[in-house]
């Protein structure tokens, strides 16, 4: 007797046990009975019927991020773009989320990265790795309709990473450094030829510098000449008047330009040997001689 009411107390304390279940504030329980949906478990002390009710699942609360990892895409200028993003979420019916959908986190994490591949599909690669704001909001609302059918509810949606593939950043690289290069060569070669017009232009300075020295030079001779000429012209004229005067000079300056002519030849460094004349002395006294005598 003792033996079965102690089996009975040790059955009823273990029913009260699988019976009483204490559900945390951040937690909900699907409780299923006989197999089908029951009702959901809240936060504080709830009670089950022992081999009827069971808790098939637990569902948290709290926000939950999602992360995407790499996403392989194909932008509209087919280019290969790396993509990661995160998905912030939070269960707002559990029974949907359970009942829904098969694994609701991997789900999310489908549903985006296709919406993701999808807004990425449509732009450029340059348009991509500039327009984090308007990829974000697409992804929002490609999936917020369809989250919600689960009980899920979007908070956020984040773009970690949007970069070109290992192959695409060479093939970039190797763009940027021959536009590098054409630039410097544009670059030297502008300079080279601004160095060519800068030299020819001070070559036509100087030209021009010498063609002008040159013609103030030939503008001064040529005044000289005229001045010489003028001279020479008035010097003429004075020793015309002169020999009206006196008719006696000119012999006289005749013979002083013959011995100055003759002087100036025995001085010259070309003049070797001087042959005078074997009347010299009768040519001179002829032109000493007064005229008429």
């Amino acid at each position: 007797m003792n033996i079965v009411l102690i089996a009975v107390f040790v059955l009823v304390v273990i029913a009260i046990m699988l019976s009483v279940r204490i559900v945390s504030q951040t937690e909900s329980m699907i409780v299923e009975r006989m197999g089908k949906y029951h009702r959901t478990m809240r936060s504080g002390l709830n009670f089950l019927i022992p081999l009827i009710d069971r808790v098939v699942d637990t569902t948290s609360s709290k926000d939950m991020i999602v992360s995407l990892g790499k996403v392989d895409c194909i932008s509209l200028d087919n280019a290969v773009v790396m993509a990661d993003a995160l998905i912030v979420i939070k269960v707002a019916d559990a029974q949907k989320a359970i009942y829904g959908v098969e694994n609701y986190r991997l789900s999310t994490s489908m549903l985006a990265a296709a919406a993701l591949r999808s807004k990425l599909g449509s732009i450029t690669l340059d348009e991509a790795l500039t327009s984090r704001d308007q990829i974000k909001a697409t992804v929002q609302e490609n999936i917020r309709a369809e989250l919600e059918d689960w009980g899920i509810l979007l908070r956020n949606v984040e773009i970690q990473e949007i970069t070109p593939s290992p192959s695409m950043t060479q093939s970039m690289e190797e763009q940027a450094a021959a536009e590098r290069g054409r630039k410097a060569a544009v670059t030297r070669a502008e300079g080279e030829k601004t160095a060519v017009n800068l030299q020819a232009e001070a070559q036509r300075y100087k030209t021009v510098q010498e063609a002008e020295g040159r013609l103030e030079a030939a503008k001064k001779d040529a005044l000289a000449q005229v001045e010489l000429a003028q001279a020479t012209a008035k010097a003429v004229q004075m020793v015309g008047e002169a020999l009206k005067e006196s008719p006696e000079a000119g012999p006289y300056l005749l013979g002083e330009k013959f011995m100055e002519n003759y002087a100036r030849l025995a001085e010259s460094d070309n003049a070797k040997i001087i042959a005078l004349p074997t009347d010299i002395v009768s040519a001179v006294s002829g032109f000493l001689k007064p005229a008429g005598k």
